[in-house]
């Protein structure tokens, strides 16, 4: 909502004096839809994210060495509720053209001064109070019902207060939707975290929460309920056990087009279709059968169509079974002594965990990766290793000292890990991956220490 403009002048001067005014009162030509500044004693990087329609719009920024930024983009729509992502903190602000605010982030905390300070206020708590990061278990911090419910009571009285604070009615109204969206998200995930740690029965009620969303509500799409409503609709379910991925994933995007009303949820549960589609590293035939296959969708949102064929370009780059490693990335030890990958696997057959502390699943496959460890541990044609991507290396520290596992195991040095990552294109995890002593890959996306075929699987890349 903007803030009633205040009178600049006397009322009698108004009439005579109008470009006066606008001098005056309208945010200045040169001034940026948001600036800010970062606590900080060098440049930072950060991203800057809104939602318009279901489009997804990302800007990359870095601050001065005094940790200023600005960012001024040509707005899809007229406003926008960002996301700033710093590292592994998340804040909030609100713009709207022609207007200007400040974010000033400090020790975690946000404080704002220009235009609509109460929404961008509201925005900041809501992100804040609901970072993916405050309901994520560690095996230093494990999940615990009571705890996790405590925060989302914390984060919802948090959030309400801010969004008593919205002055414009039908703003508070939308922002009431969005805050009930989210929370009902990760009461959803809390669920769901009680079921696989806790093996509670908690069915009905997840199925309850699942059927109140409305799947073509916007705020369904924001808070990502759109997600939970398509895992429970079951649309175009598959027959058979022999499964085409090509044909089920352009059914499943065809059917969310029928499905749905609001083109913006169309657009974004397409979207995530897609990265699940390329995930499977398809041939190209199967690329080509599935651009056609969702060709009216595709047709109708310029920007998704972008994105397929963004993801087809960055496919044809990923390495295969059979390339070289694409980088060499430094490692750090816990001693803090620091190492090139390749000389941690050389000469040898590697299987290789990717992981951190804060992935649940990556966390439960430890125990298995040190049964299989221990099968090979004395055969010196094979080293285990195991690679953190923490951004918190006093997390990935206390979990070594804790655990104080016998296999070699790194946390990556920040801007050489992130390319390594980037060119292995390895976005989600755990993931494992098998390296011949020649150091090319015989597996870029290796079965799982869980699985139970990994001794025949590390065997044969023995004989490779």
């Amino acid at each position: 909502m903007n803030k009633a403009i205040a009178y600049c002048l006397k009322p009698a001067l108004l009439l005579a004096l109008p470009a006066l005014l606008l001098q005056a009162c309208a945010p200045k030509a040169d001034e940026p839809l948001l600036e800010g500044k970062i606590n900080t004693a060098e440049p930072v990087s950060l991203s800057v994210v809104y939602d318009y329609e279901g489009d997804n719009y990302v800007e990359e920024l870095t601050t001065d060495s005094a940790g200023r930024f600005a960012y001024n983009p040509d707005l899809a729509g007229t406003e926008a509720d960002l996301i700033l992502f710093v590292g592994s903190d998340l804040y909030g602000a609100y713009v709207k053209k022609g207007s200007h605010a400040r974010i000033d982030i400090d020790g975690g905390k946000a404080t704002f001064a220009g235009d609509n300070t109460d929404r961008c206020a509201f925005v900041n708590a809501l992100y804040q109070a609901y970072s993916p990061w405050a309901f994520k278990p560690t095996p230093d911090h494990p999940f615990d019902l009571r705890e996790w419910n405590g925060k989302l009571q914390q984060g919802a009285e948090r959030v309400q207060k801010a969004l008593d604070a919205v002055a414009d009615d039908k703003a508070r109204a939308r922002y009431q939707r969005l805050a009930d969206a989210t929370h009902k998200y990760y009461a959803l995930q809390t669920l769901s975290l009680d079921r696989m740690m806790n093996q509670t029965d908690n069915v009905a009620r997840q199925d309850s929460l699942v059927a109140s969303i409305d799947p073509n509500a916007d705020e369904s799409r924001l808070s990502g309920l759109i997600n939970y409503w398509y895992n429970n609709a079951q649309l175009a379910r598959p027959s058979g056990r022999n499964i085409d991925l090509t044909t089920y994933f352009v059914q499943q995007i065809n059917a969310v087009d029928s499905a749905l009303t609001n083109e913006g949820n169309k657009k974004s549960l397409a979207r995530t279709l897609c990265d699940m589609f390329f995930m499977y590293q398809p041939a190209d035939s199967a690329v080509q059968a599935f651009r056609q296959g969702i060709a009216p969708q595709l047709a109708k949102a310029p920007l998704l169509a972008k994105h397929v064929e963004e993801l087809a370009a960055e496919r044809a780059k990923q390495v295969k079974d059979g390339d070289p490693l694409p980088a060499d990335p430094t490692l750090l030890a816990r001693d803090g002594s620091r190492a090139k990958l390749s000389d941690v696997i050389r000469d040898k057959v590697a299987y290789i965990d990717f992981w951190a502390t804060w992935c649940a699943p990556c966390c439960r496959e430890i125990p298995f990766f040190e049964k299989v460890w221990q099968q090979y541990k004395d055969d010196p044609r094979i080293v285990f290793v195991s690679i953190s991507q923490d951004d918190n290396r006093q997390a990935w520290e206390k979990k070594m000292d804790n655990d104080r596992p016998g296999w070699p195991n790194y946390i990556f040095e920040p801007a050489s890990g992130r390319q390594f990552l980037d060119a292995m294109s390895i976005h989600a995890i755990p993931r494992f991956v098998i390296v011949g002593k020649d150091g090319r890959l015989i597996s870029a996306d290796a079965a799982r220490p869980s699985d139970k075929n990994i001794k025949a699987v590390l065997d044969a890349a023995l004989n490779h």
